[in-house]
């Protein structure tokens, strides 16, 4: 099934963990969380593919049975189907710092309400993690490893300013 021109339902609930533990319904998700990923593929991962190219998210949807077995968050967006996550690589280099940066200059036209850079350096965070949820504030985090914190506003922030990558 086509959630947009370019992408599956298959690529967005595809977990090795849910095959190896027989986890069926992970690949037949119910249709309130089909319609949150179609809304996500087509008005966040369509353009972020028409920026940099192919890919294909690391993780999106997870079941309960999932969600759990990877002690994931209780309240995880990708529980719901409003998350994905991804290391954007072109040519096989991690380009996902470009995306945080095309995202946020972008952030009045690309609904997403959370934007995470996952861990990572100042330079480029080891994957983002992309959430869109109905009635939710827009949020831009930096995940440290240890704890999130506002990226608006932060050393981070100012020094990639500092940079004109904003």
């Amino acid at each position: 099934m086509k959630l947009s021109e370019n992408f599956s339902l298959s690529e967005f609930t595809n977990s090795e963990t849910a095959k190896k533990n027989g986890f069926i319904e992970q690949f037949n998700p119910p249709i309130n969380i089909i319609e949150n990923l179609k809304f996500g593929a087509i008005n966040i991962a369509e353009p972020i593919r028409s920026f940099i190219g192919s890919f294909s998210p690391t993780v999106a949807y997870r079941c309960d049975r999932l969600n759990k077995a990877i002690k994931g968050s209780l309240t995880s967006m990708h529980s719901t189907g409003e998350a994905f996550d991804e290391t954007f690589i072109v040519n096989g280099v991690n380009v996902s710092s470009s995306v945080f940066f095309w995202l946020i200059k972008n952030k009045d036209k690309i609904p997403f309400t959370e934007l995470i850079w996952e861990k990572g350096n100042s330079k480029n965070p080891n994957w983002l993690h992309i959430g869109w949820k109905k009635q939710k504030e827009q949020e831009i985090l930096v995940f440290d490893g240890k704890k999130y914190y506002n990226y608006i506003g932060s050393k981070m922030h100012e020094e990639h300013k500092k940079l004109n990558l904003i």
